[in-house]
């Protein structure tokens, strides 16, 4: 496979990952400060704006973890799964 490919599924399996943990910390706070359950408080997404800025925190996180995560492989020599 390409290494822009590998790239790319590496940083969107972070980014699905991080971008969930987000919003359940996004959740959490939001119970904990509205004093609702955290399954109450799951059902609520942020606003657009602050759903926005998450991602765009998120997938600067992501590529960063993609191109670190290749670089380590690629100095252990170890070969990908993908």
């Amino acid at each position: 496979m390409e290494r822009w490919k590998k790239q790319v599924i590496i940083t969107g399996i972070v980014f699905a990952v991080f971008m969930t943990e987000s919003l359940v910390h996004y959740s959490m706070a939001e119970a904990k400060s509205e004093g609702k359950s955290f399954k109450e408080a799951w059902k609520t997404f942020p606003d657009k704006t602050e759903l926005l800025k998450m991602a765009v925190i998120v997938m600067t996180a992501s590529i960063i973890s993609g191109i670190l995560i290749n670089k380590t492989q690629k100095a252990l020599k170890v070969k990908s799964a993908i």
